[in-house]
Protein backbone atom coordinates (compact mmCIF):
# COMPACT_ATOMS: atom_id res chain seq x y z
CA UNK A 1 0.00 0.00 0.00
CA UNK A 2 1.20 3.53 -0.75
CA UNK A 3 2.41 5.21 2.45
CA UNK A 4 1.47 8.78 3.33
CA UNK A 5 4.64 10.51 4.52
CA UNK A 6 3.67 14.00 5.58
CA UNK A 7 6.26 16.64 4.76
CA UNK A 8 6.11 18.46 8.06
CA UNK A 9 5.93 17.41 11.68
CA UNK A 10 3.80 19.07 14.33
CA UNK A 11 6.01 20.27 17.20
CA UNK A 12 5.26 19.45 20.80
CA UNK A 13 4.78 23.19 21.42
CA UNK A 14 1.55 23.02 19.41
CA UNK A 15 0.17 20.28 21.67
CA UNK A 16 1.21 22.18 24.79
CA UNK A 17 -0.50 25.34 23.51
CA UNK A 18 -3.84 23.82 22.49
CA UNK A 19 -4.12 21.72 25.66
CA UNK A 20 -3.38 24.61 28.02
CA UNK A 21 -6.27 25.11 30.44
CA UNK A 22 -7.38 28.37 28.83
CA UNK A 23 -7.30 26.91 25.29
CA UNK A 24 -8.56 23.36 25.72
CA UNK A 25 -12.34 24.06 25.57
CA UNK A 26 -11.99 25.99 22.29
CA UNK A 27 -9.78 23.25 20.86
CA UNK A 28 -12.27 20.50 21.73
CA UNK A 29 -15.14 22.52 20.25
CA UNK A 30 -13.17 22.97 17.02
CA UNK A 31 -12.44 19.25 16.98
CA UNK A 32 -16.15 18.47 17.26
CA UNK A 33 -16.81 20.52 14.13
CA UNK A 34 -13.99 18.68 12.33
CA UNK A 35 -15.61 15.33 13.11
CA UNK A 36 -18.97 16.54 11.82
CA UNK A 37 -17.40 17.87 8.64
CA UNK A 38 -15.51 14.60 8.13
CA UNK A 39 -18.81 12.72 8.28
CA UNK A 40 -20.42 15.14 5.81
CA UNK A 41 -17.47 14.85 3.41
CA UNK A 42 -17.61 11.06 3.41
CA UNK A 43 -21.34 11.13 2.69
CA UNK A 44 -20.82 13.72 -0.04
CA UNK A 45 -18.48 11.30 -1.81
CA UNK A 46 -21.06 8.52 -1.41
CA UNK A 47 -23.61 10.80 -3.07
CA UNK A 48 -21.21 11.74 -5.87
CA UNK A 49 -20.22 8.13 -6.66
CA UNK A 50 -23.29 6.02 -5.75
CA UNK A 51 -22.47 3.37 -8.36
CA UNK A 52 -19.08 2.60 -6.80
CA UNK A 53 -20.12 -0.18 -4.42
CA UNK A 54 -16.78 -0.37 -2.59
CA UNK A 55 -16.73 3.38 -2.03
CA UNK A 56 -20.36 3.45 -0.88
CA UNK A 57 -19.83 0.62 1.60
CA UNK A 58 -16.57 1.89 3.06
CA UNK A 59 -17.36 5.59 3.22
CA UNK A 60 -20.88 5.18 4.56
CA UNK A 61 -19.38 3.12 7.41
CA UNK A 62 -16.64 5.72 7.88
CA UNK A 63 -19.23 8.53 7.95
CA UNK A 64 -21.17 6.71 10.66
CA UNK A 65 -17.99 6.34 12.71
CA UNK A 66 -17.13 10.03 12.29
CA UNK A 67 -20.64 10.94 13.44
CA UNK A 68 -20.15 8.82 16.57
CA UNK A 69 -16.90 10.69 17.16
CA UNK A 70 -18.73 13.99 16.75
CA UNK A 71 -21.22 13.01 19.44
CA UNK A 72 -18.46 12.00 21.85
CA UNK A 73 -16.30 15.08 21.24
CA UNK A 74 -19.22 17.51 21.35
CA UNK A 75 -20.23 15.98 24.69
CA UNK A 76 -16.75 16.71 26.01
CA UNK A 77 -16.87 20.25 24.64
CA UNK A 78 -20.11 20.85 26.54
CA UNK A 79 -18.58 19.36 29.69
CA UNK A 80 -15.74 21.87 29.40
CA UNK A 81 -18.21 24.72 28.96
CA UNK A 82 -17.28 25.46 25.35
CA UNK A 83 -19.98 26.89 23.08
CA UNK A 84 -20.46 24.72 20.02
CA UNK A 85 -19.30 26.46 16.87
CA UNK A 86 -21.88 27.13 14.20
CA UNK A 87 -19.60 28.73 11.64
CA UNK A 88 -15.85 28.79 11.35
CA UNK A 89 -13.47 28.71 8.43
CA UNK A 90 -10.97 25.88 8.26
CA UNK A 91 -8.20 27.57 6.27
CA UNK A 92 -6.21 24.34 6.01
CA UNK A 93 -9.04 22.28 4.51
CA UNK A 94 -10.13 25.14 2.25
CA UNK A 95 -6.67 25.40 0.74
CA UNK A 96 -6.44 21.68 0.14
CA UNK A 97 -9.84 21.59 -1.54
CA UNK A 98 -8.97 24.62 -3.66
CA UNK A 99 -6.16 22.54 -5.17
CA UNK A 100 -8.57 19.82 -6.31
CA UNK A 101 -9.17 19.46 -10.02
CA UNK A 102 -12.84 19.72 -10.97
CA UNK A 103 -13.01 19.41 -14.76
CA UNK A 104 -13.03 15.68 -15.50
CA UNK A 105 -12.75 12.17 -14.14
CA UNK A 106 -10.80 10.37 -12.87
CA UNK A 107 -8.90 13.52 -11.81
CA UNK A 108 -11.79 14.97 -9.83
CA UNK A 109 -12.46 11.88 -7.74
CA UNK A 110 -8.77 11.15 -7.28
CA UNK A 111 -8.12 14.59 -5.82
CA UNK A 112 -11.13 14.51 -3.51
CA UNK A 113 -10.11 11.11 -2.15
CA UNK A 114 -6.44 12.04 -1.76
CA UNK A 115 -7.26 15.29 0.01
CA UNK A 116 -9.48 13.37 2.43
CA UNK A 117 -6.64 10.89 2.99
CA UNK A 118 -4.22 13.74 3.77
CA UNK A 119 -6.63 15.39 6.20
CA UNK A 120 -7.04 12.10 8.03
CA UNK A 121 -3.28 11.51 8.05
CA UNK A 122 -2.66 14.96 9.53
CA UNK A 123 -5.40 14.47 12.11
CA UNK A 124 -3.79 11.18 13.12
CA UNK A 125 -0.40 12.85 13.43
CA UNK A 126 -1.85 15.64 15.56
CA UNK A 127 -3.82 13.36 17.87
CA UNK A 128 -0.67 11.29 18.38
CA UNK A 129 1.13 14.51 19.30
CA UNK A 130 -1.55 15.26 21.92
CA UNK A 131 -0.83 12.05 23.82
CA UNK A 132 1.08 12.90 26.97
CA UNK A 133 -0.11 16.52 26.91
CA UNK A 134 -3.80 16.00 27.74
CA UNK A 135 -4.07 15.69 31.52
CA UNK A 136 -7.87 15.34 31.70
CA UNK A 137 -8.32 11.53 32.05
CA UNK A 138 -11.50 11.35 29.96
CA UNK A 139 -10.00 13.40 27.15
CA UNK A 140 -6.71 11.50 27.28
CA UNK A 141 -8.59 8.21 26.78
CA UNK A 142 -10.70 9.72 24.01
CA UNK A 143 -7.74 11.09 22.06
CA UNK A 144 -5.86 7.81 22.30
CA UNK A 145 -8.89 6.05 20.80
CA UNK A 146 -9.38 8.67 18.09
CA UNK A 147 -5.71 8.53 17.10
CA UNK A 148 -6.21 4.83 16.37
CA UNK A 149 -9.33 5.58 14.31
CA UNK A 150 -7.62 8.28 12.25
CA UNK A 151 -4.80 5.84 11.53
CA UNK A 152 -7.39 3.60 9.81
CA UNK A 153 -9.25 6.32 7.94
CA UNK A 154 -6.39 7.68 5.84
CA UNK A 155 -5.63 4.30 4.25
CA UNK A 156 -9.33 3.79 3.42
CA UNK A 157 -9.35 6.96 1.33
CA UNK A 158 -5.99 6.13 -0.21
CA UNK A 159 -7.10 2.66 -1.28
CA UNK A 160 -10.24 4.11 -2.83
CA UNK A 161 -8.12 6.72 -4.66
CA UNK A 162 -5.92 3.99 -6.14
CA UNK A 163 -8.99 2.01 -7.19
CA UNK A 164 -10.50 5.15 -8.76
CA UNK A 165 -7.55 6.25 -10.89
CA UNK A 166 -4.82 3.60 -10.71
CA UNK A 167 -1.70 3.41 -8.58
CA UNK A 168 0.59 5.36 -10.91
CA UNK A 169 -1.74 8.35 -11.15
CA UNK A 170 -2.43 8.22 -7.41
CA UNK A 171 1.30 8.21 -6.57
CA UNK A 172 2.06 11.16 -8.84
CA UNK A 173 -0.83 13.26 -7.57
CA UNK A 174 -0.19 12.34 -3.93
CA UNK A 175 3.35 13.65 -4.30
CA UNK A 176 2.00 16.99 -5.53
CA UNK A 177 -0.70 17.25 -2.89
CA UNK A 178 1.74 16.51 -0.08
CA UNK A 179 3.43 19.81 -0.94
CA UNK A 180 0.05 21.57 -0.95
CA UNK A 181 -0.73 20.06 2.45
CA UNK A 182 2.52 21.26 4.00
CA UNK A 183 1.96 24.79 2.70
CA UNK A 184 -1.67 24.83 3.81
CA UNK A 185 -0.75 23.83 7.35
CA UNK A 186 1.72 26.69 7.63
CA UNK A 187 -0.70 29.43 6.53
CA UNK A 188 -3.52 29.66 9.10
CA UNK A 189 -3.19 32.37 11.75
CA UNK A 190 -0.54 31.45 14.31
CA UNK A 191 -2.90 32.20 17.21
CA UNK A 192 -5.66 29.90 15.96
CA UNK A 193 -6.68 27.22 18.48
CA UNK A 194 -7.74 24.47 16.11
CA UNK A 195 -7.03 20.89 15.12
CA UNK A 196 -5.60 22.08 11.81
CA UNK A 197 -4.29 25.43 13.02
CA UNK A 198 -0.69 26.37 12.38
CA UNK A 199 1.88 25.14 14.88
Amino acid sequence: MIPIRLRSETPGSWAARVTAKENLPAFVADHAVCELQASVQALSLVGTYPRNAALVDRLSALAAEELRHFRRVSREARRLGAPMLTTRRNFYVAELRAACRKEREPDKGLDLLLVAALIEARSHERFERLLGHVTDPRLAKLYAELADAEARHGPVYLQLAVAHAGEEAALLRLDELLDVEARALARPPKVEIAVHGAA
